[in-house]
């Protein structure tokens, strides 16, 4: 078996196992499992499927699914496997799109509507899913744009600012939202720092 095969083969197990663990009613543990297995299987059909159109449009139909799972109506199991959708899709559509410009413009205005979203007052559905919306802009934008330099400093500015407001005890709005800046930085930067040089 060639390694192309088998890691194949480890893709399409990990997207199975993955998607039953999401999918269970019963263990938080295993939904918990559930993310690294579909990110390894972005990850691996993303390299070893020369059919990357294919894999582009099933991980733009998952982030289609991912966002609805987020704002429509539907049984908690679905949308409790929202983050996982879209962090997984996410990495299989930055890897395999050719639509650079495009992703580069459509991933900015969805990470920058992110970080809106927390701090909006009108909206908890809209407050609660700002870490959705900014970790799939910033995985998108981290893996195709071009610019890698700027990429990089502005993770750094979201490690820095997310520190800032988890430290500082005088707006409580900044203190809870600190995290996910800061979840939004380190995501961003581990992903343009293992890009290609």
């Amino acid at each position: 078996m060639t390694k192309q095969r088998r890691n194949q083969l480890i893709a399409i197990g990990a997207l199975i196992i993955g998607l039953g663990c999401l999918y269970q009613p019963s263990s938080v543990l295993l939904r918990g499992v559930a993310l690294p297995l579909l990110i390894i299987s972005a990850i691996l059909s993303s390299l070893f499927f020369s059919t990357k159109r294919i894999i582009e449009v099933i991980a733009g139909l998952g982030l289609i699914a991912g966002f609805s799972f987020l704002y429509l109506p539907i049984p908690p199991i679905l949308r409790g496997s929202a983050f996982h959708l879209l962090s997984a899709s996410a990495i299989a559509f930055g890897m395999t799109t050719g639509l650079i410009r495009s992703s580069e413009i459509a991933a900015g205005v969805i990470a920058i509507t992110g970080f809106a979203a927390l701090y909006q007052s009108f909206s908890q559905l809209l407050q609660s899913s700002g870490l959705h919306l900014i970790l799939t802009g910033i995985l998108v934008l981290a893996i195709v744009s071009p610019r890698k330099l700027l990429i990089e400093r502005i993770s750094i500015g979201g490690i820095v600012l997310g520190l800032v407001f988890l430290c500082q005890p005088f707006a409580i709005l900044l203190y809870q939202t600190g995290f996910q800046v800061l979840l939004g930085g380190l995501a961003g930067f581990i992903v343009v720092a293992h890009r290609a040089a």
